[in-house]
């Protein structure tokens, strides 16, 4: 990977395939009203869709770059960090315009993943997890819309948080699916996860009980690779307060409405550029907007009503601000650099099976460093209720401190 603390480059140069941008290297980054210094000296990076003052937000692809000019201000995440004290390192790399869980890039590679060398670091906030996990940053922004800062978490192996759907402000920060779209970060431990979730929704911590809950049904553990789903089996059966509730989630449903929104949302979004500008847009980014073209009306309504009822079965189960669900994140670890189209779609959709629950709710999660899987890691999630970044937060202290011993 590129070094964060090297000169200012007014370009990243395609094909590079680092985690850090060029662009935005050296620049100095100043906070002007302190807010109470708790991230004092913290290194944090920012994935290229936040705007940073004095450089020009790149979104992953070079003619999106070119065509914009630089930023007056920064992103009022980006503000928070600094006003808190943390210490500006670098922009990160991003899939283009956020549309893709993989981590690949078409113009500028795909930045390497530190924990599992020979597999995708996962996107589309692929360099700011690649950043974090190779130690050049302790926290880093990225953004979470299907699951793109909980998916590169779980195969990096860092903490990363989406939180609740509108609790942060998203300005200065470009937007994918406006229903779906959080701005999330991922840190080195759950202590800097923790301080940032303080510094970005000027909150304070709490120490509030949490009630875990694992969900009886089939549909999941059907997603799971055998050693995810028999190290899940394990954890719950080593854990005698697990309170196991029986569910009907028809993930499969849920996913293809997930699909669907986030699709039709894209295309209001940026169909316009992406019409003029399809031909620089990577092959699997340009089909997916091909598809989110042809959404149509009655798709959305279907989708809207799948919706509903997957927040009210939530709604059921979460019927407690103390209570959270626990999970693996994803399925599977990474896919190999080596694994072709097919397979990388496959560990998509069956990931999108398991993100889009707090996805079509905007609700809070949490994905944890927990086992690895033929040398490469998988995270475990806790998932609470709406409004409940602090108790998810809470939670992962308590069973931090149980997976561990």
């Amino acid at each position: 990977m590129n070094n964060p603390h090297s000169s200012y480059n007014s370009e990243l140069q395609p094909g590079t395939g680092g985690a850090f941008l060029a662009e935005a290297f050296g620049l100095p980054l100043q906070a002007h009203l302190p807010l109470g210094n708790k991230l004092e000296g913290v290194r944090f990076a920012v994935k290229d869709v936040f705007d940073i003052a004095g450089t020009r937000t790149g979104a992953g692809n070079p003619v999106w770059l070119s065509g914009n000019s630089a930023a007056s201000k920064h992103a009022a995440a980006v503000e928070r960090l600094l006003s808190d004290g943390a210490r500006f390192v670098g922009k990160t790399l991003t899939d283009e315009l956020t549309y893709s869980l993989a981590g690949i890039n078409a113009h500028y590679g795909v930045p390497r993943n530190p924990a599992s060398p020979d597999r995708l670091p996962g996107g589309s906030s692929s360099g700011s997890v690649a950043a974090v996990a190779a130690g050049l940053a302790d926290i880093a922004l990225g953004t979470d819309c299907g699951g793109s800062v909980r998916l590169p978490a779980s195969y990096c192996g860092v903490w990363g948080m989406r939180p609740t759907h509108g609790r942060l402000s998203g300005h200065g920060c470009l937007t994918l699916a406006h229903s779906f779209d959080t701005v999330g970060w991922f840190a080195d431990t759950l202590e800097h996860l923790e301080q940032t979730f303080c510094a970005l929704a000027h909150a304070e911590t709490t120490s509030m009980p949490a009630t875990f809950l694992t969900l009886n049904d089939a549909g999941i553990n059907g997603l799971l690779d055998p050693a995810v789903c028999n190290a899940f089996s394990r954890l719950k059966s080593a854990q005698s307060d697990f309170l196991a509730v029986d569910s009907e989630l028809d993930l499969a449903s849920w996913a293809a409405a997930f699909r669907v929104l986030q699709a039709s949302e894209a295309w209001m979004e940026h169909g316009l550029w992406v019409t003029q500008h399809a031909d620089e847009l990577g092959v699997d980014i340009r089909q997916r907007f091909n598809i989110a073209a042809g959404v149509t009306a009655t798709q959305v309504r279907a989708a809207q009503e799948v919706r509903i009822a997957a927040i009210r079965e939530l709604n059921r189960i979460l019927d407690s601000q103390h209570k959270v669900i626990v999970l693996p994140t994803v399925p599977t670890p990474a896919p190999l650099l080596s694994a072709d189209g097919a397979t990388v779609d496959d560990v998509r959709m069956r990931s999108q099976h398991l993100l889009c629950i707090a996805g079509l709710a905007g609700l809070p999660q949490l994905s944890m460093p927990w086992i690895q899987v033929n040398g490469a890691p998988v995270g475990l999630s806790i998932i609470g209720g709406r409004g409940c970044d602090e108790i998810v937060l809470h939670a992962a202290h308590k069973l931090q401190a149980r997976i561990t011993n």
